[in-house]
C-alpha cells in the first residue's frame, strides 16, 4: 500500500472511531433520559444525533425505544433511514418487522421477517416472532419484544423493583428445566432487549432458587445494572447482590459480589454497610501479604469510618497506611497524613 493509501486508511479509520464514540454516548444520554422518563428528551436527542454516517447501534438503540414507547411512526422513519445505511443489518430488519406488526401490519411483517431468515436461516429472533405473526396473535407495546409467552412463564408475576422472593413451588427437577428454558430464551434475544433479559434473569432468581443459573443470573443481572444503564442503577444493583450474600452465603461470587457492593454502598452513600463489609474484611484477611492492595483498602476503610463519625478509629487505619507504607511516600500513604492532619 502507497502512502496516500495509508493516510486515507488511517483517516477513514479515525473517522469510524470517533462516530462511534459520539453515538456511545448519545446512547448513554439517551437512556438516561428514559430511566428520568423524559422521553419527549429522548426523542428529540436521538432524531438530533441521527446522521448518515451515525453508528448502526444508535440507529437500534433511537428505534427500540421508540417501540417501546408505542411512537411507532417516528420508529419507522427511524429504521428506513438506518436501513439505508446499513442494509444488511438484521437487527434493524427485525426491529422493522416488529414495529410493522405492533402497528397491525402483519403482511410487512412477514415480509420482513421472512427477508431476515433469507438471510440468516437461523435467526431465532425471526423465527419466533415469524411463528407468532402467522399464529395471529396481537401484541402491544407494552409487551416484550421476545414473542409470546411460554407455558413457564404464562402464571409469572415478578416481585417489584429491588425486591426478590424466590419460590418454592417447583421442584429442583422443574427448576432447572426452568432455568434451562429461561436461559434459552435470553440466548435467542437481540442485544437491545435490556428489559427482557432483566425479566427473565429475575424470573430465574425468584422461580429457579435450587439451581446454579440462579446464582449466575444474580451476578448477570448487577451486571445489567451496572453496564446496561447510565449512570448505573446501584440500588439495583445492591439489591441483587444482597440478595445474592443472603441466598447463597457460600458462593464462589462471595469475593466479586462483595468487592461489587462496597462500591455500590460507596456511591450511593451507605457508609454503615460499607464499614460493616470492611470489619467483615478485615477480620476474614487481617493481613494482606500485598503492600498497595492492604494500604488501599485500609485508607478506604478510614474513609469510610471517617464518614460515619469514627474519626478515632479512622486515624488508626490511617496510621496503619502509613506504616505500611514504610517511608516510599506513595499516593496512599500520602492521603493518609492528609486525612491524619485534617486536610
Amino acid at each position: 500500500m502507497n502512502k496516500s493509501g495509508l493516510i486515507a486508511l488511517c483517516l477513514l479509520f479515525c473517522c469510524c472511531f470517533s462516530s462511534l464514540q459520539a453515538s456511545d454516548e448519545i446512547i448513554k444520554k439517551g437512556r438516561a433520559l428514559q430511566n428520568a422518563k423524559k422521553y419527549d428528551e429522548a426523542q428529540e436527542l436521538y432524531l438530533n444525533a441521527i446522521k448518515p454516517d451515525s453508528a448502526e447501534d444508535l440507529y437500534i438503540e433511537a428505534a427500540s425505544f421508540l417501540g417501546k414507547v408505542q411512537r411507532y411512526e417516528v420508529a419507522e422513519g427511524v429504521l428506513e433511514k438506518g436501513l439505508k445505511a446499513y442494509p444488511e443489518s438484521t437487527s434493524l430488519m427485525n426491529l422493522q418487522g416488529l414495529i410493522k406488526h405492533r402497528k397491525g401490519d402483519n403482511d410487512a411483517a412477514t415480509r420482513m421477517f421472512e427477508a431476515v431468515l433469507a438471510r440468516d436461516a437461523e435467526n431465532s429472533f425471526a423465527k419466533k416472532w415469524l411463528e407468532t405473526v402467522k399464529s395471529g396473535a396481537s401484541v402491544t407495546g407494552s409487551e416484550t419484544q421476545s414473542g409470546e409467552d411460554s407455558d413457564s412463564t404464562r402464571s409469572y408475576s415478578p416481585s417489584p423493583s429491588g425486591v426478590y422472593q424466590v419460590s418454592a413451588s417447583l421442584g429442583k427437577e422443574e427448576q432447572l428445566k426452568l432455568a434451562v428454558e429461561l436461559y434459552k430464551e435470553m440466548m435467542e434475544l437481540e442485544k437491545w432487549e435490556l428489559d427482557r433479559f432483566i425479566e427473565l434473569h429475575k424470573q430465574v432468581i425468584e422461580r429457579c432458587p435450587l439451581t446454579d443459573q440462579a446464582e449466575e443470573s444474580c451476578w448477570r443481572l448487577s451486571n445489567l445494572y451496572m453496564l446496561g444503564q447510565d449512570p448505573p442503577d446501584f440500588d439495583n444493583v445492591i439489591a441483587v447482590l444482597e440478595h445474592l450474600l443472603k441466598q447463597y452465603p457460600e458462593t464462589d461470587l462471595l469475593p466479586d459480589a462483595k468487592n461489587r457492593l462496597m462500591m455500590a454502598y460507596q456511591r450511593t452513600g451507605r457508609m454503615n454497610e460499607l464499614v460493616g463489609l470492611y470489619e467483615e474484611l478485615f477480620t476474614r484477611d487481617p493481613e494482606p501479604e500485598d503492600d498497595q492492595t492492604f494500604m488501599v483498602r485500609a485508607l478506604e476503610f478510614g474513609n469510610a469510618l471517617t464518614a460515619v463519625g469514627r474519626g478515632a478509629d479512622a486515624a488508626l487505619w490511617y496510621q496503619k497506611v502509613i506504616e505500611r507504607d514504610n517511608n516510599r511516600n506513595s499516593l496512599e500513604a500520602r492521603a493518609a497524613r492528609a486525612r491524619l492532619s485534617g486536610q
